[in-house]
């Protein structure tokens, strides 16, 4: 029998500078003896941080609130420990003076340039890091955008030679299996870049899943998770975005995507390979489909994900691991 293709998955980076380095050295290395790796969507981060120039008690110094807290570098090693922090976070830090931040706070033109070109900056950064390092290593990475991933980092993702751009395509992926990528999500209450109503998202997946050869030898990476499927549990919000509480505790609720679901349950896919819902890590399964997300952490620099071995049978086994 031939050896089972062993699939790493992981999912919402969201710019963390450590999480998408222990990824790259978890490839490097292989130390999960991986055989491909697959990003289920949203690489990039979603706040800039003003690191701003002035005097602190007298002498020259930068400082930035981050995490609601004031940090202070008083020296260039100070400084790129605390732009370095920033990045760990996932957020992108600029270096302004007082008048630039307070034109920043009447211009938010100009807060949209500066995170713009960071956020172009730092994955074109990534993604020659990762060519620099894997190529060479045998281990294909599939990547995609998620919802919170501007259109502008899609021409990024095409100068890449080593990490592909798979979102609404499908490619060969094991000997037995074919990848069908969607990194769109359902509608949010955030109305992020990528998002489309339930009914366009079903015939876009629908019309991806006909191209297949077979879809029962089919892994089906969406970004969103399918729909009350225990993958897709998050707080429920209120018409204001605030989470709604009842005797203390927070409700909580399914989030994910009506389409996806049906899709599953339509073309029974031998894997669904999801994010989004970072806290609803874990493994479930709809019919014949089994359906992971590996949750995210990657704003404390944690690194989560799912391997899963696949043979011409299906899947053979899968574990969730972290790093």
């Amino acid at each position: 029998m031939a050896k089972p293709f062993r699939l790493y998955i992981c999912s919402d980076i969201h710019a963390s500078e450590r999480t998408w380095r222990k990824f790259v050295n978890a490839m490097k290395a292989n130390v999960y003896k991986v055989d491909a790796a697959v990003i289920a969507g949203d690489l990039t981060g979603k706040a800039l941080v003003a690191v701003v120039n002035g005097d602190h008690k007298g002498a020259e110094a930068w400082t930035a609130t981050v995490l609601g807290q004031r940090k202070i570098a008083r020296n260039e090693q100070e400084l790129v420990d605390l732009e370095r922090s920033i990045a760990d976070l996932g957020y992108y830090a600029v270096r302004v003076t007082e008048p630039e931040r307070l034109e920043m706070e009447r211009n938010p033109e100009i807060v949209k340039e500066h995170f713009r070109e960071r956020m172009i900056s730092r994955l074109r950064e990534w993604l020659a890091l990762a060519t620099e390092r894997l190529e060479g290593s045998n281990i294909p990475v599939y990547l995609m955008p998620g919802n919170d991933d501007e259109f502008d980092i899609d021409p990024i993702l095409a100068e890449s030679t080593y990490c592909q751009n798979v979102n609404e395509q499908v490619i060969e992926l094991t000997p037995w299996h074919q990848l069908m990528s969607m990194g769109w999500s359902s509608p949010t209450p955030w109305h992020t870049p990528r998002e489309l109503p339930e009914e366009e998202f079903l015939d876009r997946l629908s019309g991806l899943l006909k191209g297949v050869k077979d879809p029962r030898k089919t892994v089906m990476m969406t970004h969103v998770p399918p729909y009350d499927s225990g993958l897709d549990t998050a707080p429920l919000l209120s018409p204001d975005l605030r989470p709604t509480v009842t005797a203390g505790d927070l409700i909580r609720g399914p989030v994910g995507s009506t389409g996806v679901r049906s899709a599953i349950e339509q073309f029974r896919p031998v894997l669904g390979v999801h994010g989004h819902i970072h806290e609803s890590g874990g493994e479930r399964r709809i019919k014949d489909t089994l359906c992971v997300n590996a949750g995210s952490e990657s704003s404390m620099g944690v690194l989560r994900g799912f391997l899963v071995d696949l043979s011409e049978n299906g899947v053979e086994k899968s574990l969730r691991v972290e790093g």
